[in-house]
């Protein structure tokens, strides 16, 4: 018997907010922002840089993928 595969899976959530798109980047990429809606941080919205998030539960390791201000982040996570 071989061991599982492992695959790629990616999720991708489109949605309309009725805020400005200035303010979700911030919501999004402001690490004290980022931890009144999500979780507590030390995100820095820079390609490449590895970041984590902590909650009562556990910690969440991350990497910021891409970035283009006010219109792309793409993050990787792992808990």
């Amino acid at each position: 018997m071989t061991g599982p595969a492992t695959e790629t899976r990616s999720i991708v959530i489109e949605r309309e907010l009725p805020f400005p798109p200035d303010k979700v980047w911030r919501a999004l990429t402001q690490p004290h922002l980022l931890g009144e809606w999500l979780m507590k941080n030390d995100f820095e919205p820079v390609a490449g840089r590895y970041f984590k998030m902590h909650a009562e539960w556990g910690t969440v390791d991350g990497r910021v993928l891409t970035i283009e201000p006010n219109k792309t982040l793409a993050c990787t996570w792992e808990a």
